[in-house]
């Protein structure tokens, strides 16, 4: 039985007295720029593959991946050099992939890489090759798997208990001329001191799975038998070689618990409205609507439509419906005007909330300050910082709706499960060496969550750590946007645009109306094809060069 969580914010982390972001002309200066000996592999999109979830996936392909256990940045030049960036500002060449460099024309997807330990790496060249690169003695040896099929990976975990690598591989698969986000799973036997070296490293299993929508996030947990993942729909498991997977099962019991809101509901400063599907054969019969300062019960006859305690306080002498069609609509007016709800029904997770696009426009109006800030005349030349409203309504309001998952693998189960929705989106992600963190917008904020592992299917802890006031806001409004990082210790969080410029916001302390605002200018025209963030620097990559840029000393 998959258990519905639901990530409340913690209210001691929020800053409701936040006005802005101010704008500080502050040098940020660079302390390291590397020319590259080649450029960066980057695999083009063909005329053929022109759909939205291919294009999402290689628009936003971040060219540089950080190592979570010592912050060291790797890349892959066009050679099929694997290069590794020290924070020292080392450049070191690790290893040198002939599958990449020899069939880097025929590759689908781009090269991607994933650390399973301090001491094993996992390299997809993207065409239908992975390279393990595991250190040991002092030396780095490599182990090719081939025959796996073209895609990039998302995750790696070595799990100690039993010695097993697991790898999560990510592309878009197409049945019937529909396409789709294939996961595969593959778990290889890890065995060092196997004297036939073909032996080291072998596959133990592999597992497939489908998903309407895109995915942004696999993330396996130290023990190998759970992993999270953010995607636009459930997780659904067609193959299994040790498990045989019972797929019809599996999908009624996801659907009966999730796929069908029981209500909906929008609101507007002063009321909330509340739409819900009238059986056929209760058409008829009269409605019982009863509504006190801190309940609403709705009824037809015998049967109870909805009923619970709401968030807030309503007028109940105001409280009108009437009956469209099948669907019931009841008006419940706000006791406190102008206070938005972020739930209808408190620990409710059955409902649908339906943004109101008059309140999207007023609330545009209100808060457009945070993404309009005013630079100094030394900052001349640089791009100011825009603001589209039709960007606001496409991205926040009607963006994709993600769930969040925690998956068992070795029953297919998913044991916990979030529905993020759409105005709940994703603004960050980040690997850590003990965890993940998942940035999510919460109202205007952005809220930091680690999520945490445990021991057994039945809890799963997620902590709020800390907030950003207003950025998500902000970050709804930019319609230039390529990255969006932040660091392990969460000082800063930045937007990284296509070219040029980055835009660096400060995490206020505690109380503050006003935050600082910094913006990174290359210095050049070209696209940005990979970012990462320490708690120190922000590192920059394009198709020959690596920018190094301090923010705090």
């Amino acid at each position: 039985m998959t258990k519905i969580i639901e990530l409340r914010p913690d209210r001691n982390l929020l800053n409701a007295d936040f006005e802005k972001y101010q704008f500080c002309s502050d040098e940020i200066p660079i302390k390291c720029e590397k020319k590259l000996d080649a450029e960066i592999l980057h695999v083009e999109l063909s005329s053929s593959r022109d759909s939205w979830l291919e294009a999402k996936l290689f628009a936003f392909h971040n060219h540089l991946f950080k190592n979570p256990f010592d912050s060291s940045c790797w890349f892959v030049d066009t050679n099929g050099g694997v290069w590794k960036f020290m924070l020292t500002g080392a450049l070191e060449l690790v290893h040198t992939s002939k599958t990449i460099a020899a069939k880097s024309a025929q590759c689908l997807y781009n090269p991607s890489i994933a650390f399973a330990s301090e001491d094993i790496f996992v390299i997809s060249n993207g065409g239908g090759a992975l390279e393990f690169l595991i250190k040991k003695d002092g030396c780095l040896k490599m182990f090719l798997m081939n025959d796996v099929e073209p895609a990039i990976v998302l995750d790696a975990r070595f799990v100690n208990e039993n010695s097993k690598i697991i790898v999560a591989l990510y592309k878009i698969d197409e049945i019937k001329g529909k396409r789709f986000s294939r996961l595969i799973f593959l778990t290889y036997d890890y065995n060092a001191n196997n004297e036939d070296q073909s032996q080291i490293v072998k596959l133990a299993r592999k597992q497939t799975m489908k998903v309407k929508g895109s995915i942004d996030m696999v993330y396996f947990e130290k023990n190998g038998h759970s992993c999270h993942v953010i995607s636009q729909d459930y997780v659904e498991f067609d193959y299994d070689s040790v498990n045989p997977v019972k797929t019809d099962e599996k999908k009624g019991n996801v659907e009966s618990q999730i796929k069908i809101p029981k209500y909906s509901w929008s609101q507007d400063e002063n009321s909330i409205t509340v739409y819900v599907k009238t059986p056929e054969k209760y058409k008829s019969i009269t409605t019982k609507v009863d509504v006190k300062p801190f309940n609403v019960s709705i009824a037809v006859s015998d049967m109870t439509l909805l009923h619970g305690e709401t968030s807030y306080k309503l007028d109940s002498e105001l409280t009108t419906w009437k009956l469209k069609d099948d669907t019931l609509e009841v008006e419940l007016f706000k006791s406190e005007s102008g206070l938005m709800w972020s739930e209808l029904l408190k620990g409710d997770t059955g409902g649908e909330y339906i943004p109101n696009e008059t309140l999207a426009a007023e609330i545009h109006s209100r808060l457009a300050h945070l993404c309009s800030e005013n630079q100094e005349s030394n900052t001349q030349g640089q791009s100011a910082i825009g603001f589209n409203s039709e960007q606001l309504e496409d991205c926040d309001f009607s963006g994709a709706e993600n769930i969040l998952q925690r998956i068992n693998i070795d029953s297919h189960e998913i044991t916990h499960m979030a529905m993020l929705g759409s105005s709940n989106r994703v603004l960050f992600m980040d690997k850590q060496s003990s965890n993940q963190v998942v940035c999510l917008r919460h109202d205007h904020d952005g809220c930091a969550w680690f999520l945490n592992e445990c021991n057994n299917d039945n809890e799963w802890s997620h902590t709020h750590s800390y907030t950003f006031p207003g950025f998500g806001y902000i970050e709804a409004s930019k319609t230039n946007k390529q990255f969006c990082i932040s660091p392990p210790d969460g000082s800063w969080i930045a937007i990284v645009e296509h070219t040029r410029h980055a835009f660096v916001y400060e995490k206020p302390e505690k109380g503050s109306k006003v935050g600082k605002q910094r913006i990174v200018d290359f210095g050049i025209e070209v696209a940005v094809l990979g970012a990462i963030s320490t708690n120190k620097y922000l590192i920059i990559l394009t198709k020959n060069s690596l920018q190094q840029f301090q923010l705090y000393s």
